[in-house]
């Protein structure tokens, strides 16, 4: 065994050691000789082959190895070590002095293996773990396969693994974050609602239908529930902020279920994507009727009585609103007693431009332009600004002005009126924030997000739905573009599903893409449908998943099977396995020319037909047991050859079980052991023959023995008294 001056296993004389990043280096630079698999040059090809394999691979491994399960690894498994944790020093040591906190849960995993079983698969299984000095929950989707020796047996585990942690974090993160965003819109006596970015609806709490008694998804329920002549302005708005992309706040009355109108505050925003595009919108109609009515009749009083100002000041200072005057010179001269108690300052700092103090900075040079528009054209207004209240605090005002004017026509200024609206514009503040939340959920979670339009075929998708076309972000393709992604002998897949969805709803199908460079991918499609009023589907909306990955482990699967059953075929013993039950469902081609029946033989009269006679009840009450209590069988019974002769057979059964602990099946052997029963009828027959043949003449010398005792025991020889007791 070759070294440098370093200790290190130099690569030339292991290749199998070479490469690998820090792993390949601790590895040869390791003092093996105290280890349970001693140093590089003893160990079987079959374990180098694995740790060259390991080394050499991008993708998490693990290895235990022979009885100890000694640990191996590579550097991409090593980040799931952490720090503080079992790193370094698990490298080469046995794997249940490391694992101690799973232990009970991957040593039944890995018996099952190194006992012949089958590899084991298992995803998102929550296993916490110890590292970075602490317990952590983790989260793993992993798979234990065995790694044959020399002698064609298994003598390691292979594992491997990747860390799911903050995949399903995200998952959980996201769907309760949905939930809590949809009872939190359902709570609220506002009209919340979201649409796409074309402005198509997507969601509407339950107050709408509470209110308007419609559906918020029937594209004709806007029209019938905006006043006539509300309509051409909130849609003129609605159209301009949709293009422009600026808040979109106006005001509207709303029939309610019982035929009257009422007043509401309109507010809605934008959500962009990290490119600043827009993705979807989220608003809400807040009722301000009292108010609207209360705001107008005062205004239009005021109006009236202006000349009577001792009257006008009278009722202005009644009133909870903030009033105010100003003339044609845009100077403020009246503030009513609720203005001054919000703002805890006097007339006299009010007076001109005193009260534009308390404008909050950042909205002062946009509210005083819109002010000053509105007196430069003596139309009136409408917008919302924070304003600072007695306390110190500043808080959002709906502010509307009118232009007033002398019965002759003549400009004599603006009255005007402002509302607390603090608590309204905190809430959609919190509704943006939690849609925004949920859209870096759900784009976490790496599902591609679409909506289809059943009428027009229309689609409107996400980023990552391109993406997982096989397409770079902001392209746009049509519904027929995304068609011909589909495999052809997947499309009648597609439709049957599209058909199911009709009548239940729910869309769910899985199928083969291509993407434009040729190569094959599995796709997962979910989504539900929504009906019109009259029941008629017109929107789907749903996501689609890339499961790639999934389906080729499941055809490794299958490739794995075809190899035990050929495997079983070419192998001397009688191989056999059972479900649950203990009902046995497949045989190897040893049990079929040992015992000359065809499967359709044994299958109608069963296993138990060539077992001899003698040994039927014990052999059914054994495994019976074995079956209901979950142990291992093991049993010796007489099975009948085809030239009816009956050998001896020592049976052995074991369980396989799932991560959980639940057996899923059982797999056995059966091995003549003819030669061996014979063999021990022989040694018996020798032993007794001999026993008899030198019990005579032994008696004899015993005989001779005790009376040279008795005869010499008070002899002074110490030779001879010695040499009489080893004789007897």
């Amino acid at each position: 065994m070759k070294q440098d001056t370093g200790k290190n296993f130099i690569p030339e004389e292991f290749p199998f050691l070479s490469g690998g990043g820090e792993m390949g280096h601790l590895m040869r630079s390791k003092d093996w000789s105290s280890s349970l698999v001693g140093t590089p040059d003893t160990w079987p090809q079959s374990l180098r082959t694995t740790v060259s394999i390991i080394l050499n691979s991008k993708f998490p491994m693990f290895l235990f190895w022979g009885p100890g399960q000694v640990c191996f690894y590579n550097d991409a498994y090593r980040p799931s070590l952490g720090n503080a944790g079992k790193h370094p020093d698990i490298l080469g040591s046995r794997g249940a002095d490391y694992w101690q906190e799973i232990w009970a849960v991957i040593k039944p995993l890995i018996d099952q293996v190194l006992g012949g079983g089958e590899a084991t698969w298992s995803e998102d299984q929550f296993i916490p773990i110890y590292r970075n000095g602490t317990m952590e929950d983790a989260y793993w989707t992993f798979s234990y396969s065995p790694v044959n020796d020399e002698s064609d047996k298994p003598a390691g585990v292979f594992v491997t693994c990747v860390e799911t942690t903050k995949k399903v974090l995200a998952r959980h993160s996201a769907e309760k974050s949905e939930e809590e965003f949809r009872q939190l819109a359902d709570s609220l006596p506002e009209l919340v609602w979201t649409t796409d970015k074309t402005g198509n609806q997507a969601f509407a709490s339950k107050r709408w239908k509470e209110f308007t008694g419609l559906d918020p998804y029937d594209a004709a329920t806007f029209e019938k529930m905006v006043h006539p002549d509300d309509l051409p302005n909130i849609l003129s708005v609605w159209t301009s902020c949709l293009a422009t992309g600026d808040i979109y706040k106006t005001q509207v009355r709303l029939k309610s279920k019982a035929g009257a109108y009422q007043w509401f505050y309109v507010h809605g925003e934008p959500i962009r994507d990290e490119a600043g595009q827009i993705e979807k919108w989220v608003g809400s109609f807040t009722n301000f009727n009292v108010q609207k009515k209360t705001e107008e009749e005062l205004i239009n009083a005021l109006v009236q009585i202006e000349e009577s100002e001792s009257r006008f000041r009278d009722v202005a200072n009644t009133v909870p609103v903030l009033i105010w005057m100003a003339g044609p010179d845009k100077l403020r001269n009246f503030f009513n007693t609720a203005w001054l108690n919000f703002t805890g300052r006097t007339v006299e700092h009010e007076y001109g431009q005193g009260w534009a103090d308390d404008i909050y900075p950042e909205d002062f040079e946009k509210f005083m332009s819109i002010y000053v528009q509105s007196f430069d054209q003596q139309k009136a207004y409408q917008t919302e600004y924070r304003l600072r209240r007695h306390d110190g605090e500043y808080r959002w005002i709906s502010a509307r002005g009118e232009p007033r004017f002398t019965t002759n026509g003549s400009f004599e200024g603006f009255i005007g009126a402002c509302m607390d609206i603090h608590e309204r514009v905190l809430y959609e503040q919190k509704l943006k924030e939690d849609e925004e939340r949920l859209n870096i959920i759900i784009e976490a979670s790496e599902l591609g997000n679409w909506e289809l339009d059943l009428e027009t075929k229309e689609v409107i998708y996400s980023d990552r739905y391109l993406e997982i076309l096989g397409h770079k972000t902001g392209q746009t393709l049509s519904h027929p573009e995304i068609l011909k992604h589909l495999h052809p002998d997947d499309l009648g897949i597609r439709e049957d599903a599209f058909k199911r969805a009709s009548d239940t709803g729910i869309l769910h199908y899985e199928s083969r893409i291509i993407w434009a460079d040729g190569s094959l991918h599995w796709i997962e499609s979910k989504g539900k449908v929504f009906y019109d009023e009259k029941g008629k589907p017109f929107k789907m909306i749903g996501t689609v998943r890339d499961i790639t990955e999934e389906k080729n482990f499941q055809e490794q699967l299958l490739g794995r099977e075809e190899k035990f059953r050929l495997l079983a075929d070419s192998m001397p013993q009688h191989i056999w396995t059972a479900d649950t039950a203990g009902n046995l469902n497949y045989f190897n081609k040893s049990v079929y020319d040992y015992s000359g029946l065809t499967p359709e033989q044994l299958t109608a009269d069963g296993w138990m037909q060539i077992v001899h006679p003698e040994e039927r009840e014990e052999n059914i009450a054994e495994w019976l047991n074995s079956v209901s209590s979950g142990h291992a069988f093991l049993f010796e019974h007489r099975f009948r050859r085809h030239d009816g002769e009956y050998r001896w057979q020592l049976s052995r059964a074991i369980p396989q079980r799932d991560a959980a602990g639940d057996i899923q099946m059982w797999v056995g052997t059966s091995t003549d052991i003819q030669d061996i029963k014979e063999q021990e009828q022989q040694k018996d027959f020798f032993i007794s023959m001999a026993s008899h043949e030198l019990k005579t003449p032994i008696t004899s010398i015993k005989g001779y023995v005790q009376i040279l005792q008795s005869k010499y025991g008070k002899s002074e020889d110490p030779f001879l008294k010695k040499s009489l007791e080893v004789i007897d």
